[in-house]
């Protein structure tokens, strides 16, 4: 099986940066994905096609260079760790802005990589929406700038570091919790069934109905704790799924207004 995603991963290769006819690349972003994990490349890489990129994915280093010999991708994404180099390294060579995969926790990794130069940094395990979102934020970023922290009354969410505040305090969250607040936030209001957030805050493959209602449980006691109020800002919505409550949230720390405009758009 894993012979089999591994010749169509780097099959696709061949022809997932090429130009587009008619002149069609003038429009196209290009989307290089690099990781040693086939199963993993091939999923990300047909997520980012389903945005309309050109997007390829490829094992390595070496086969990202030969890949765009002619070319040059609009955005890298991955692995932080390849063989016999780095994400960093690549994109420098590649001279393109780079979304780094890293599987290390704690905020003091996602820092380092920032400062050392990377576009963006998502933390292993991770939903395919919020990579889409991400790199499609990254995408437009000469025109609007990457989104690094979200608002919604006292409630700050930092993307970028994982970390959330409430009231300036810390909230801690496992990585799961924070990307099921994400998808949540996703705009706030919204209600989202259980596939939705699956496919939002899981990874490929993971989880299951019963998996969403034992995060949220957990990220609502969290929430209560840290002083949210109760069900800590989440409803749910009968036979519908789940929502963050706008109206449950104290009005301390900016609008409602200007907390919806700072959402990532979602498809």
């Amino acid at each position: 099986m894993e012979n089999q995603v591994e010749s169509s991963a780097v099959g696709s290769t061949t022809s997932g940066l090429a130009a587009a006819p008619n002149g069609a690349e003038t429009t196209l972003k290009r989307v290089l994905v690099v990781d040693p994990h086939p199963t993993l490349r091939t999923v990300l890489a047909q997520r980012l096609r389903q945005d309309g990129y050109l997007a390829a994915a490829v094992s390595t280093a070496a086969e990202a260079v030969a890949l765009c010999d002619d070319l040059t991708p609009d955005l890298l994404v991955a692995a932080e760790l390849l063989e016999e180099t780095t994400a960093l390294k690549l994109a420098a060579q590649l001279r393109c802005p780079v979304m780094v995969l890293t599987a290390r926790s704690g905020s003091e990794p996602v820092v380092a990589l920032l400062d050392a130069g990377a576009d963006d940094v998502l933390r292993k395990p991770f939903g395919l929406e919020e990579l889409a979102a991400r790199s499609r934020s990254l995408l437009r970023r000469s025109r609007s700038g990457l989104q690094e922290r979200v608002c919604v009354g006292p409630l700050e969410v930092h993307l970028l570091l994982r970390q959330v505040t409430l009231r300036d305090q810390p909230v801690e969250l496992s990585p799961r919790e924070f990307a099921l607040l994400c998808a949540l936030l996703m705009p706030p209001g919204v209600v989202r069934n259980r596939s939705e957030l699956l496919r939002m805050a899981w990874p490929p493959f993971s989880g299951g109905p019963r998996s969403v209602d034992t995060q949220v449980l957990t990220l609502r006691r969290k929430l209560e704790q840290a002083g949210l109020g109760e069900g800590g800002g989440i409803e749910t919505v009968r036979q519908q799924g789940y929502r963050f409550s706008l109206d449950t949230i104290p009005a301390d720390s900016g609008s409602t207004d200007s907390s919806r405009a700072a959402m990532p758009a979602l498809p």
